[in-house]
């Protein structure tokens, strides 16, 4: 492509074009009777230099602006210089510094060719014959100005104007001689290039370097007000030194030098410093000796030095505690799973056994509000006699909060976890690290790395904070972080994260963890004596299912405040002495139940099963109902429904569809009857596959018209082939059926291993039947339902089928009559 030219170009008449290589310029303008040194690097450039060296061949240099760097081939402006090559050197890579001489501008007429270079005819220009006396007016104008930017820029060699006045006779040797000299936009040294008239090319000269002398004026003033207040400030100093002097033969006092060598003892005091810091530390004591305590660098200076010196550097505590210790100290502090706690006596073996050294992935402990996350780290401080800090980190987006602000910065501190390691006092505690599920809501990268850098054992041993500037251990700090889902961690955080998920409690675990941990804690917090105020069990129980619906034990421990808060007012009020909350008072403390828990159907239905489901406050009874109805043989699901729970429908329609001849059911009655499929509850979103044994059992019982027991809850997954697969969250659902009444309990096969951690009470009187097959769970909960019926149902189910053929309006009422003579017979 041909960049046109704006101008009107003289071009002198010839029988025959000429034909040129082109060279594209991207750094520079070429102009007659001018050296420009450049760097070739693309392969067809290549070619043509190594085609025209040595001056055998000339070649078009035309300037190509930057913007068409993506076009292929490079655009090329109209007008160019015809150049020759004087010297060649290598370049850094594959590239070339190539000094070319322009010789006279030619006219690019068209692109011939662009392989293995650019082609093109081009035309000479006419020049100017004539030269007007406004030309060589115009040209002392542009000497003038030269002078004046020579003097004032130390960049331009004065050598320069001299050049310039030895070609005053040649206006376009002059005017080509300044273009290519000064510092003008590429754009100007182009249009330059394209203009022929003299005195229009000296006139844009011209603009072109006044506005250079005003930018050259703009910056000399510049440097001269610069010199100027160093300057100043040089004889500030040196007044400032002479005061000194003065005010020590006088035997003044010094309150900056009493600083400085009081931090200087400080420093040497330390034995644990690290070289860095004592060097740092030493640095900025001579800078606080010097500076004047008036001065707002001498408290930043000062501020800094206290910080540096009030880390804990190297103070650890002993690495003395027993595992036996540890241990009971854990069963003491915290009421939960074994296995949660063998996890946490490995972890601390290992570091026992490195030397107070992290080396493994650091802890997070994965559980809803009230679970116990905090209580477990405490307890872990506790047992190893370690600092216990817990810090927040719900709401940071940005990198210095973590890493802290350059010292440069107004009101610069150093980043969260350096004051948090201050306040300890020790370089080794336990630090909780919590809300990392609202940590860097915006999802910054940067700001997940500055975390996980002071977090992380495989790099956090030297941890910059921006405001201290020296490197600090963070590989002895016991790091624990908590959230409340696995979801909601950080992706950059999962390869470093040993996950610990933390089940919710059962309402026997909560009223232990309560009557142990939590009413002692209130009745303290709350000035009650033990023996004024007093909870019985069943009331305990009663605030668990009607008040609260949770995993944890928060909304427990807020219900139970309130019943403090009322007390205390009564207790200084004097009206009596001793409280006791029992069932019958609660509504005058808490108020109207809130939550009204599931219970077991009253008789047997068709239709009708009770599931078991897992969710974020803990287990929960499900009652899934279905119906039949006339219709085209579609199924129909409500109740807010994800994708899963709708594909574990399907599969459980398809299964009972398939065993239709089992369980007696008319394989017409698929195409004639819709089934509808009802989750309660339809406000809550309910997902996940643990529902398609009791959704195919529900099918089964609404197809073959046989009414489901109502003393049995079930949970599993099932395939289509019928085979029951195992799901999660066996503890919690088992104790909800337990907790509604229901105490026989269908769990898949491999969830048997998942009941050791029920308690024992449940264990003994629930009853659990252990599913490979859903086939099983047609004979456990079907009423009228035997496997051996089969032949006779086959049998009646034939000849419902020849009365059908008689006649062809058979009611269901005659089939029914059938199946009852048959099973009389």
């Amino acid at each position: 492509m041909i960049i046109d030219s704006k101008e009107r170009l003289p071009i002198l008449p010839s029988d025959k074009e000429e034909t040129y290589p082109v060279l594209p310029l991207k750094t520079g303008v070429l102009f007659p009777n001018m050296m420009l040194t450049i760097q070739v690097g693309r392969q067809e450039n290549l070619r043509l230099i190594e085609d025209c060296k040595s001056g055998k061949k000339n070649f078009i240099a035309s300037y190509s602006p930057s913007k068409y760097a993506e076009a292929e081939p490079s655009p090329v402006h109209r007008v160019g210089v015809l150049a020759v090559v004087r010297d060649i050197r290598t370049g850094p890579g594959n590239s070339e510094i190539v000094t070319i001489e322009g010789i006279k501008r030619v006219v690019i007429s068209k692109i011939i060719d662009t392989e293995p270079f650019i082609v093109a005819s081009a035309s000479y220009l006419q020049p100017q014959d004539k030269i007007p006396k406004a030309v060589r007016t115009k040209v002392d104008e542009v000497i003038s100005v030269v002078k004046e930017i020579t003097g004032l820029d130390p960049t331009y060699s004065p050598e320069q104007l001299n050049v310039l006045r030895m070609n005053r006779d040649d206006p376009s040797m002059a005017a080509d001689t300044v273009a290519s000299t000064y510092h003008f936009p590429l754009e100007a040294k182009q249009t330059l290039l394209e203009t022929v008239n003299l005195e229009i090319r000296l006139e844009r000269l011209l603009d072109y370097l006044n506005a250079e002398l005003s930018r050259v004026v703009t910056m000399h003033n510049i440097n001269a007000n610069v010199q100027k207040q160093m300057e100043e400030e040089q004889r500030k100093h040196f007044l400032r030194q002479q005061l000194h002097e003065i005010r020590k033969q006088l035997g003044e006092d010094f309150a900056e030098e009493k600083e400085a060598a009081r931090i200087r003892n400080i420093i040497k005091s330390m034995a644990k410093l690290p070289p860095e810091v004592v060097a740092r530390g030493t640095i900025e004591a001579d800078r606080l000796s010097q500076l004047s305590t008036a001065s707002a660098e001498y408290g930043v200076t000062k501020n800094y030095l206290e910080w540096l010196l009030a880390l804990p550097w190297g103070k650890c505590k002993p690495e003395d505690y027993s595992m036996s210790e540890v241990e009971k100290v854990l069963s003491t502090e915290y009421y939960g799973p074994v296995s949660l706690k063998e996890q946490i006596l490995q972890r601390l073996s290992v570091r026992k056994l490195l030397g107070g050294v992290n080396e493994g992935p650091t802890l997070c402990l994965i559980g809803a509000h009230g679970t116990g996350k905090a209580a477990i780290a405490r307890a872990i401080a506790k047992a190893m006699g370690k600092e216990f800090l817990r810090i927040s980190v719900g709401g940071i987006s940005e990198v210095s909060e973590i890493k802290g602000t350059p010292r440069t910065f107004l009101g610069a501190m150093p980043g969260k976890i350096i004051r948090a390691l201050r306040d300890a006092g020790s370089c080794d505690p336990v630090m909780l690290i919590e809300d990392i599920d609202y940590f860097n809501i915006d999802n910054d990268s940067s700001v997940n790395m500055a975390l996980l850098e002071a977090i992380d054992n495989r790099v956090n041993s030297r941890f910059l904070d921006n405001y201290i500037g020296v490197p600090f251990d963070l590989s002895k700090v016991v790091f624990i972080c908590s959230v409340r889902s696995y979801e909601e961690i950080p992706e950059q955080f999962i390869p470093r994260f040993e996950i610990i998920e933390l089940p919710g409690y059962i309402e026997k675990e909560k009223i232990v963890i309560t009557k142990r941990y939590i009413i002692p804690k209130l009745l303290k917090k709350h000035g009650i004596l033990k023996t004024e105020l007093n909870f019985a069990d069943k009331l305990l129980a009663r605030i668990i299912n009607h008040y609260t619906m949770e995993a944890g034990l928060l909304g427990l421990s807020q219900q139970l405040e309130k019943i403090c808060r009322k007390v205390a007012l009564e207790k200084v009020s004097n009206l009596r002495k001793r409280w006791t909350v029992s069932e019958k008072n609660l509504e005058s403390y808490l108020g109207p139940p809130v939550y009204i828990p599931e219970k077991a159907e009253i008789q047997p239905e068709i239709g009708i099963a009770a599931g078991l489901a897992w969710t974020g406050a803990g287990g929960d009874l499900m009652f899934i109902e279905g119906l039949k109805m006339k219709g085209e043989g579609q199924i129909f699901t409500t109740g807010s429904l994800g994708e899963v729970m709708k594909e574990s429908i399907q599969a459980a329609y398809s299964y009972v569809r398939s065993k239709a001849d089992m369980l007696g059911i008319d394989f017409a009655d698929f195409s004639d009857f819709d089934i509808h499929i009802h989750f309660p509850s339809g406000a809550i979103p309910k997902d996940g596959p643990s529902a398609g044994v009791t959704v195919c059992l529900v099918i089964a019982s609404v197809m073959a018209e046989r009414p489901i027991r109502n003393d049995i809850a079930m949970t599993g997954e099932i395939t289509l082939r019928g085979k029951v697969l195992s799901v999660g969250g066996i503890k919690e659902k088992v104790s909800a059926a337990f907790r509604a009444g229901i105490y026989n309990v269908a769990i898949p096969k491999e969830n048997q291993k998942d009941l050791k951690d029920l308690p024992k009470e449940i264990l003994r009187k629930s009853k659990f039947t252990f599913l490979e097959r859903v086939d099983d769970l047609f004979e456990l909960c079907l009423l009228d339902f035997t496997p051996s019926s089969y032949t006779l149902e086959k049998i009646f189910q034939e000849e419902i089928k020849k009365a059908k053929k008689k006649k062809p309006r058979t009611t269901r009422g005659k089939t029914k009559a059938a199946r009852s003579r048959g099973k009389k017979k």
